[in-house]
């Protein structure tokens, strides 16, 4: 498992003395290890911009600044596992010379169970309260299974003989705390590990060790991005790899590392989500004309009917299919919207395109029926994009009418994207429509906003204070007991 969270903390200029409050931002990711010694462990990973921190002097008479953290490991109501300790920067002269990046690595053992993990934040050199977001965080190594570890997206390796808290494997890894590869970014290095491979497959077996990149949406492996090799079955086995990612085009991604064994099972499998930002264009093919004719998309001969199917493929397109949509929906001829459509579902389901297709129309129906209003198709919503997009939730908390609060939906998802109890927060404002906007996810890749209490609250509530991130709802309300426990 490994989370990112980036994070811009905006602080409230209360007082004279610290008039020149700056916004701090932060990146924050995890990672989850096993070591055959100690047992599990968290790594937590931190980065923050020398730009947006408050330097004073010290009593060297340089600059420096300072955040105070704190680390909790929650079950219930009790503690099982905390790091307090002061993150310094380097000292500097002047702070022409702060446009650097600090970064910070964590390493907490804790035993298997499910947790909550929350992470408060405070700059030292600002007048404002800690910040703090949380996390659930499931943490389950058996000995008895092969398995993966999370995996811990890399800056830089290097070759070391030292121990320290950041070497793992003979290595000296700066960890890369955010999952977006701008254009300026060539290579996507990656550490995972790999456990109890001899226990369950015995001394002399091999297993095929393989990792790749593959499209959120499609599952469409990446050309070139696949490296596999035959290994021999070890206690551990740690795995340091990179990949070019130059020609990526702009899009969203899972990096997989899944191992098989002689008879081509996967044996053991975890996957992180990244995104890529590239100039580089991807440009559709769509096949030959005989594709048409020999294939359910012959049956598409009114275009204005066509054209409105391929609208609704939005929450489920590729940055490439989007654009493409973009720049020809209206400009095209009948024949090149049939090889798209027929092409889009093709790379989606490769044996049965039209039943992959039929499967979708039905959700869209749905979709259209609960979520639409007047003005916009229920494919076209926020509600209607996600579901779309990860299928139906689990549960839905639909609460039309609270004290102080807009109408508010919680959809729940047991598992999204190999993320577990993940949870997407719908929001009314205009109380009249049936158009809910998307306020707060903790799926990854999503709108993850800490502040989503004080926005879901605005209605009635008014405070001086600008990082407000636990309100009080008042009598009556469930916002907490619903978001916590949903039902």
């Amino acid at each position: 498992m490994r989370k990112l969270f980036p994070i811009l903390f905006a602080f409230f200029f209360a007082t004279q003395s610290f008039a020149d409050d700056k916004k701090l931002n932060v990146y924050i990711s995890y990672c989850t290890f096993n070591s055959p010694q100690d047992g599990p462990y968290v790594e937590t990973y931190f980065a923050f911009s020398g730009k947006s921190v408050n330097f004073v002097a010290n009593n060297n008479g340089k600059l420096q600044a300072k955040l105070e953290v704190l680390i909790l490991f929650k079950q219930n109501d009790s503690i099982k596992a905390f790091r307090k300790y002061n993150l310094s920067s380097p000292e500097i002269d002047d702070t022409t010379k702060s446009n650097i990046l600090f970064h910070d690595q964590q390493r907490i053992s804790i035993p298997n169970g499910d947790y909550e993990m929350e992470i408060s934040i405070r700059d030292a050199n600002s007048s404002q309260e800690p910040y703090t977001i949380s996390e659930l965080l499931t943490i389950s190594f058996n000995i008895n299974e092969v398995q993966v570890s999370g995996i811990e997206l890399v800056q830089s390796a290097e070759k070391t003989n030292g121990v320290s808290v950041s070497s793992k494997a003979g290595y000296e890894l700066l960890p890369l705390p955010i999952n977006v590869y701008p254009p300026s970014e060539n290579k996507l290095m990656y550490y995972a590990e790999m456990y109890n491979m001899k226990k369950a497959l015995g001394d002399s077996s091999q297993y095929l060790l393989r990792t790749y990149v593959e499209e959120t949406q499609t599952g469409r492996k990446m050309a070139g991005m696949l490296y596999q090799k035959r290994m021999n079955s070890n206690d551990v086995e740690a795995f340091l790899h990179q990949f070019d990612i130059t020609g990526l085009p702009t899009g969203a991604y899972f990096l997989v590392v899944e191992m098989k064994d002689r008879e081509n099972n996967i044996i053991g499998l975890n996957k992180v989500y990244f995104e890529r930002w590239s100039d580089n264009k991807e440009f559709l093919s769509f096949g030959g004309d005989d594709i048409i004719s020999n294939s359910f998309v012959s049956g598409f001969t009114n275009i204005d009917s066509l054209i409105e199917s391929i609208r609704s493929l939005r929450p489920i397109s590729t940055a490439a299919e989007k654009n493409f949509v973009d720049k020809n929906i209206n400009v095209v001829d009948l024949e090149t919207l049939q090889k798209f459509f027929f092409n889009f579902w093709y790379q989606r389901n490769e044996d049965a395109p039209s039943t992959a297709w039929m499967e979708y129309r039905e959700q869209v129906r749905i979709v259209n029926a609960n979520f639409g209003s007047k003005i916009r198709k229920g494919y076209e919503t926020e509600r209607g994009r996600v579901y779309l997009q990860y299928g139906p939730p689990n549960t839905i908390t639909d609460v039309p009418h609270e004290p102080a609060v807009y109408p508010y939906q919680i959809w729940h998802y047991y598992s999204v994207h190999n993320q577990s109890n993940r949870k997407f927060i719908f929001v009314n404002f205009d109380m009249v429509s049936n158009d809910f906007e998307l306020l707060h996810s903790d799926v990854t890749g999503e709108l993850y906003d800490i502040k989503w209490k004080e926005k879901l609250l605005r209605r009635n509530y008014t405070t001086n204070d600008l990082d407000e991130q636990d309100p009080d709802f008042g009598w009556g309300s469930k916002v907490n007991d619903y978001f916590d426990t949903p039902h």
